[in-house]
Parts: C-alpha cells; sequence; structure tokens
C-alpha cells in the first residue's frame, strides 16, 4: 500500500514537473537586450529605442507594457501612453502601427522598435518596460531618462516698429512688437507690460500685461491674435473714426494736441528689458 501511494506521488510529481518544463523550458524567450534615448529638454519629444531579442526559432507576438513615456505639467504620469515609432510607416501617426494595445510581432534575432516620450518637468524619470505573452510576463527593465533644467536666455531682445494710415482725420499707428531670443535657452513665462503715457500731461493712459514664451534662437511676435497688431494708437485731427480696432485690446485714441511715449517692458528670471516708441514722432504731423 505504501508503495503504490509512492509510485502515485512520483507520478504526480513527474507530471507535474513536466508541465513546468513545457510552461516554462520550451516557452517563448523574449530578452529585453538594449534600451537607449537621445537627450531632450522640458516639453520636447523623443523616443525611447527598444532592441527586444527573440531567442526562439520562429516569430512571436508580445506585448510591452511601459510606464512613465509621458509626464505632464502636474507630475502625473501616464501608463502606457507611449507610442510606437513605425519603421515601415511613411507616416509616423498611421493607426496601423502606432498602438500599444497591438501585439508586437518579432522575429528570430534581434528586432527593434521604438516609443514617445515627453516630459513637461526636468528631472529624472524611470522608464519601466515590460514584455509580456498571454498575462506571463517574459522580460521587464528601466531606463532612466534624465531632463535638464532649461537654459535661461541671456539675449533677449525687444523690437518695435510700427505703420501709419492717414484715413479722413486721423493717423491710425498700428504697433508691432517681436521678443527676439538670439541665442540658446527658452522661457514659458515672459510676463511683458504696456505703458502709455501722455507725454504733454504725464498722465498714464494705458497699461497691459501678457504672458509669452520664446524658444531657442526664437521670434516670438507680441499679439493677441495672429497677423494683429499689438496694439493701436488713432490721432484724431477732429471727431475719432469710432473704429473699435477689434481684436486688438490695445487700443489708445488721442486728439491732435497729444503725443505718446509707449514703453514695453518684457521681465524673466530677474533679467529685463525694454523697448519704447513715441507717437506721433516729433517729425510727423498734419
Amino acid at each position: 500500500m505504501r508503495k503504490n501511494t509512492l509510485i502515485y506521488v512520483s507520478v504526480a510529481f513527474l507530471i507535474l514537473s513536466l508541465g513546468i518544463f513545457w510552461y516554462y523550458g520550451t516557452g517563448t524567450d523574449v530578452h529585453i537586450a538594449d534600451m537607449n534615448a537621445s537627450p531632450i529638454g522640458v516639453r520636447e519629444s523623443g523616443q525611447l529605442d527598444i532592441v527586444l531579442q527573440n531567442n526562439g526559432s520562429k516569430p512571436v507576438d508580445v506585448w510591452l507594457e511601459i510606464d512613465n513615456t509621458f509626464v505632464d505639467s502636474d507630475g502625473v504620469a501616464h501608463h502606457n501612453s507611449g507610442l510606437l515609432i513605425p519603421g515601415n510607416s511613411e507616416n509616423l501617426w498611421s493607426a496601423e502601427f502606432v498602438s500599444l494595445e497591438k501585439p508586437i510581432h518579432l522575429l528570430p534575432g534581434n528586432n527593434s522598435v521604438s516609443v514617445w516620450i515627453g516630459y513637461a518637468l526636468p528631472g529624472e524619470y524611470p522608464v519601466k518596460v515590460k514584455v509580456v505573452e498571454n498575462s506571463r510576463t517574459l522580460d521587464e527593465s528601466t531606463y532612466l531618462v534624465e531632463i535638464p533644467p532649461p537654459e535661461i536666455p541671456e539675449n533677449l531682445y525687444l523690437k518695435l516698429e510700427y505703420e501709419m494710415e492717414s484715413r479722413n482725420t486721423s493717423d491710425i499707428y498700428r504697433i508691432y512688437g517681436y521678443l527676439i531670443n538670439k541665442g540658446p535657452g527658452s522661457e514659458e513665462n515672459v510676463s511683458t507690460n504696456l505703458t502709455v503715457i501722455n507725454e504733454m500731461t504725464g498722465e498714464l493712459v494705458f497699461t497691459s500685461s501678457e504672458l509669452y514664451s520664446v524658444g531657442e534662437y526664437d521670434k516670438t511676435p507680441l499679439w493677441t491674435w495672429p497677423d494683429y497688431p499689438y496694439a493701436v494708437v488713432e490721432i484724431a485731427y477732429g471727431e475719432p473714426s469710432g473704429e473699435s480696432y477689434m481684436p486688438v485690446k490695445n487700443v489708445v485714441i488721442g486728439g491732435s494736441e497729444d503725443r505718446f511715449r509707449i514703453n514695453v517692458t518684457s521681465t524673466w528670471q530677474g533679467r529685463a528689458i525694454s523697448a519704447e516708441l513715441l507717437l506721433p514722432p516729433e517729425e510727423e504731423g498734419r
């Protein structure tokens, strides 16, 4: 009786061992061979290149589960938000290729796949990559992405220019402004203040403020609406035109005896620059 029990136990153990061996020993053998990402900055898009090694003799389909491919401005990481970058499509956003909700077909040997990455804040971000087949983890690894703080721009300049149009009894000055970065570095919060002073009375007649962002070697227009002036000054030699100049918000209307000093000052990271116009110019007049 005891001998029979031992035989049954041995047979059961053998069957269990063969099952484990068949499931794990002869199953899919895929490993993460390498991961690499080129340097990127804050709010720049990049890619994480992953080499998956299929050690089997046949093609297999696996899934990728990836954490920390994108982190928003609130510091929230988005799970599996990375999109595959297709290697065999002219359209980088082709729905046929980019979804991580589809398996990846691996041929025997090394296979390359890439995913988009991007981070709204500087810091270190461990990107966790897991290779899965039928809910079974085949391999997992982590790649540390380092996002340096953006370089503070040192070469910002303000440029103001205007166009004048004489219309009936008014001269209309359309003012255009530009925030110019002649060097490296970027800044998202350049506080730009407009003040208009009547030179004849010393009175502050208008003020406004906007935030602008500027990139490296960039020229950023100062406007609220694209292709519209930053500000408008109307000098009326009689009744004002009555035009609203919408959607331009920075509008000053004066008379023939008025002259306005337009000052624009931008500040960022403890730095400041300014530019001025005097309208109408002293040499102009009717």
